[in-house]
């Protein structure tokens, strides 16, 4: 069965025009009626739009989807996969943070109260799966997965004052060092409160700390651009995660 642009586009929540600027760039190229010269697509030019469509839901950019589809197909359905796999987890932390809401104005309302860690159980989870898409990969690389698993397990297990704590200390890290990165004061006083705050802020997850690891951490910071945009986006300061990983150096030498 074939399509006509129009009846792609109307199939497909798209306009006519979308169409034919895909067709331009090669994205998704139409076949040609010989009679009258229209736009015409095939089923498998349906399926190649559908794959498309779901990376565009996934936040790939046109040049990103066109690298893809060049691709063989089993390795593009491995890619969706892992995209599954994702939406997977999402859809686990939406699920319990839904459940924890409706728990929540349900204690308000007079129902059974809240222990507090129960309180924090949602936002802790959120933050060891964002943690793990976003940099577990290199922590396993340079620690182990049994160190990480480790990790991730202590701080699922803080309790609420201590999570409390965990977040108080990253605040007020955040806010020196947003103030050092300016300056670029590495061995100061206040540098020194840089250390020590992230130090202790790393000995809410980590079982055994070390200076070594501490410095391993800091080449992170300087080398891998997800490790550099934590701080650098947490400060709005462009060199934050350098002055950091500065600030380590100076104080593990």
């Amino acid at each position: 069965m074939s399509y006509s642009i129009q009846a792609l586009a109307k199939l497909a929540g798209l306009s006519p025009r979308t169409l034919r600027y895909y067709d331009q760039i090669g994205l998704l190229p139409a076949q040609r009626n010989p009679q009258n010269g229209y736009r015409e697509y095939s089923a498998a030019q349906v399926d190649q739009l559908q794959r498309i469509r779901y990376w565009q839901t996934f936040g790939f950019t046109l040049a990103e989807i066109q690298e893809l589809l060049t691709q063989p197909l089993a390795d593009q359905d491995a890619a969706l996969r892992r995209q599954r796999e994702a939406l997977r987890t999402e859809q686990a932390r939406l699920t319990k943070l839904l459940q924890q809401l409706d728990r929540t104005l349900a204690a308000h309302q007079g129902g059974p109260q809240m222990t507090d860690s129960e309180k924090f159980a949602a936002f802790k989870q959120q933050a060891l799966t964002t943690n793990d898409q976003q940099y577990g990969a290199e922590a396993r690389q340079r620690y182990g997965q049994a160190a990480v698993t480790a990790s991730q397990q202590k701080f699922a297990h803080l309790s609420a004052a201590d999570y409390q704590a965990m977040q108080a200390i990253e605040q007020r890290l955040l806010t020196d060092l947003a103030q050092v990165a300016q300056t670029q004061d590495t061995t100061g006083p206040t540098a020194q409160r840089i250390f020590t705050a992230h130090k202790n802020w790393l000995c809410f997850t980590w079982n055994n700390y070390t200076t070594a690891q501490h410095r391993g951490l800091a080449q992170l910071y300087r080398a891998n651009p997800r490790f550099q945009a934590y701080y650098d986006r947490k400060t709005g300061q462009p060199n934050a995660s350098v002055t950091l990983a500065a600030i380590i150096e100076h104080f593990t030498a």
